[in-house]
């Protein structure tokens, strides 16, 4: 199959529009981990916005790794929510665990988070300093007696105290269950006015937030009407960085990879009280999203994603017949009660076609996958004779292919333990309580054989393109 990948060119703004918006979802005040405007939509927009510039300095790149690290921080930290109020903490140990995961994430954004901005806005100046840029070099407040403060060092440090400031007051009143605590007990509850103590944080909170607000604003709208700024960069991108197309090419299979990683990941199965905690159905999407960008070096793209489509719509319909069913009061007596015999006989099929349609998805995108190994896996240097070139790379290649198999065989295990998930409850055997345990081992090692193949594929990739 012909290839051909054409390296995406940075707009007007070079992708630092994003920054901008993103102080919009940053600056709020958190009650613990509690977050109105989830902080990794915000992180996720500064990782965005660097996804030109990291390739220009060292300064960004570091910026881009550790914003993306924060996204995926923040992100969990979101998705405790579900850990404390989901019905897995008891009402007692609730206010525990929420100072625990607040501490623990509070620590995790300060860690990842200062470098991250120091990076970024130091990159600015430095960038300015070489190559061009006049609005990170300002002297703010500079006259004829003194020398002003740079104007990015001074955004630089008061976002610092920001970040300390809006953590500190974000959890500060949760350690007032440790006085819930004390093994005396005449020893005062301060955690019973909890309401109290978050509503004074909030207040002290947000002076300094919506000052950090203004200032970011200002700092990055600065940035985009620099104009000498915005050229430079482009200017450098497009000599050092576009004739780079390995680097593209590098980079493009390996999201491909990394969304086929992510589908498996979602395909593991976590009940709780018969639901499904991740859907299936998002599984699908991901999919599809995969076989999109498996265009360039899979012909067979579309068929993939006709078939993840339908995989998709069969988990609407299986996951609402098996919730009616699972959830239903005489599961036990399937096969003696003829009402709850017709319930499984309309749900049991649409189940089985919709694993089978798991499977022949999951094989047509290792199929994909197998393209890739093909055309873009292994490094022979030239000088070797064409003969031996031939060899080894075969070599390599039916290497890396086991490790594909592996994973396409997790995924029939996968499928085959799904599909039998409802029909060992009807029987009502002593293995019927566990059996999701034993679904979600499975399906867990499909998704760990998946990024087993995904780091082997990468590696030969890096290999292929790491002179280009």
């Amino acid at each position: 199959m012909s290839f051909e990948l054409k390296p995406k060119k940075p707009g007007k703004y070079f992708g630092l529009g994003f920054a901008a918006v993103s102080a919009i979802f940053l600056f709020n005040p958190d009650i613990a981990i509690i977050d109105v405007l989830p902080d990794f939509i915000g992180y996720a927009l500064l990782a965005v916005s660097m996804y030109f510039a990291r390739d220009l300095s060292p300064h960004f790149e570091n910026a881009w790794r550790k914003f993306r690290t924060l996204t995926l921080v923040t992100f969990l930290k979101t998705l405790s929510l579900l850990w404390v109020f989901g019905g897995l903490t008891s009402a007692q140990e609730r206010p525990t665990m929420m100072l625990l995961l607040a501490f623990c994430f509070a620590l995790c954004e300060l860690i990842w988070g200062i470098p991250a901005w120091r990076s970024l806005i130091e990159g600015f100046v430095i960038h300015s300093q070489t190559s061009g840029g006049e609005f990170p070099l300002i002297e703010k407040g500079a006259n004829k007696h003194r020398p002003g403060k740079n104007i990015s060092i001074s955004f630089r440090d008061f976002t610092v105290f920001f970040m300390i400031w809006k953590l500190f007051f974000s959890n500060i009143a949760e350690f007032s269950v440790l006085s819930s605590h004390s093994y005396d007990d005449t020893a005062f509850d301060w955690h019973r006015f909890i309401g109290l103590y978050r509503i004074f944080a909030i207040f002290a909170c947000t002076v300094v937030c919506v000052i950090w607000l203004y200032r970011a604003i200002s700092f990055f709208r600065g940035i985009l009407r620099d104009d000498v700024l915005i050229s430079s960069l482009k200017e450098k991108y497009e000599k050092t960085v576009l004739p780079n197309t390995g680097l593209f090419i590098r980079r493009d299979i390996f999201f491909v990879l990394g969304l086929f990683a992510a589908a498996t990941l979602t395909a593991v199965d976590f009940y709780i009280d018969g639901v499904n905690v991740v859907p299936d159905t998002l599984t699908a999407i991901i999919f599809i999203w995969t076989f999109i960008k498996l265009k360039p070096y899979y012909k067979n793209y579309k068929l993939g994603a006709i078939f993840a489509a339908v995989y998709g719509v069969l988990t609407v319909v299986g996951a609402s017949l098996s919730y009616d069913y699972v959830n239903g009061a005489w599961v036990s007596k399937t096969w003696v009660n003829r009402q709850v015999f017709m319930e499984f006989i309309t749900m049991y099929p649409v189940r089985i076609v919709e694993e089978v349609f798991l499977f022949v998805t999951v094989f047509y995108a290792l199929k994909g996958v197998v393209a890739i190994i093909n055309d873009h896996c292994g490094y022979i240097p030239a000088t070797m004779s064409d003969t031996y070139r031939e060899s080894r790379l075969e070599a390599i290649r039916k290497e890396i292919c086991v490790k594909v198999y592996i994973c396409l065989a997790f995924a029939a295990l996968t499928a085959v333990s799904g599909g039998l998930y409802e029909l060992i409850l009807s029987f009502d055997l002593f293995i019927s309580p566990i059996w999701w345990i034993i679904n979600f081992a499975v399906s867990a090692v499909f998704f760990v054989s998946a990024l087993y193949m995904f780091g082997a594929v990468n590696e030969e990739v890096e290999s292929r393109y790491m002179l280009d």
